[in-house]
C-alpha cells in the first residue's frame, strides 16, 4: 500500500510542476503587398513545437496553380482598396474592443506575461497625398490598439515603427509577439480568445 502512495505522490508532484511551468508562445506575422506568412511556435520546458504552419507533403505544381498565382499578382494594389480594408478593420476593432480589454485584463492578472511585442510597417502609394491621408488613419488605428494593450496588460517591452514611404507603392508589415502562459489558466484564456475570434470572423463576413 505504501508503494502506491509514493507513486501517487510522485505523480501529483509531476502534475503540479507541469501546471506551474509556463508555456512560451511566439507568434510571427509578415506580409508584403499580396503575400502573407505566419508562424506560431510554443516552448514548454525543453520541448519546442511548431503549431503553424505544419509541415506538409510536397505536391507537384499544376498549371492551374500557376495561373491562380499569376491572377493573384494582377490584383490591384490601390489606395482606395487599402483604405477600405483599413476602415473595415477599424469598425471591427470598435465592436470587439470591450471583449479585448476583458480578455487582456484577466490574462494579465491570472495567466499571461507579455514579454515583447514588435510592430513594423512600411507603406506608401504613388500619390504623396494618398500616402499622407493613409498615414493619419493607419497610425490612429495602430496606436489605438497599442493603447488598449498598454493600459490593460503587463507588457514588458514594445517596439513600434510605422514608416510612410512617399512616391513609392508598397505595403509591408511585420508583427511578432512573445508571451508566457500559465498552464493552469490556459483553458479559460483559450476559450475567451476562441469566442473573440469567432466574433471577428463573423463580423468580417458582413
Amino acid at each position: 500500500m505504501q508503494i502506491w502512495l509514493i507513486i501517487l505522490a510522485v505523480f501529483l508532484t509531476i502534475l503540479i510542476l507541469l501546471l506551474i511551468i509556463p508555456i512560451e508562445l511566439k507568434v510571427i506575422y509578415d506580409s508584403q503587398e499580396i503575400e502573407e506568412k505566419a508562424s506560431v511556435l510554443i516552448k514548454y520546458a525543453f520541448i519546442k513545437y511548431r503549431i503553424y504552419p505544419k509541415q506538409k507533403n510536397i505536391k507537384k505544381t499544376t498549371q492551374a496553380d500557376v495561373d491562380a498565382e499569376e491572377e493573384k499578382e494582377k490584383e490591384p494594389f490601390s489606395f482606395e482598396k487599402k483604405k477600405e480594408e483599413l476602415e473595415k478593420y477599424i469598425h471591427i476593432f470598435k465592436l470587439v474592443k470591450r471583449d479585448v480589454i476583458r480578455i487582456l485584463s484577466y490574462a494579465s492578472k491570472h495567466a499571461v506575461v507579455f514579454d515583447r511585442i514588435e510592430i513594423k510597417s512600411e507603406f506608401g502609394f504613388d500619390d504623396a497625398m494618398h500616402t499622407g491621408i493613409f498615414t493619419g488613419i493607419y497610425n490612429g488605428f495602430v496606436y489605438s490598439i497599442i493603447g488598449v494593450i498598454h493600459h490593460n496588460s503587463n507588457l514588458k517591452e514594445m517596439e513600434v515603427n510605422l514608416q510612410p514611404v512617399f512616391g513609392k507603392k508598397c505595403f509591408n508589415n511585420h508583427f511578432s509577439c512573445i508571451l508566457h502562459i500559465k498552464t493552469v489558466h490556459i483553458i479559460i484564456v483559450a476559450y475567451n480568445v476562441l469566442r473573440l475570434y469567432r466574433k471577428i470572423k463573423n463580423e468580417g463576413r458582413r
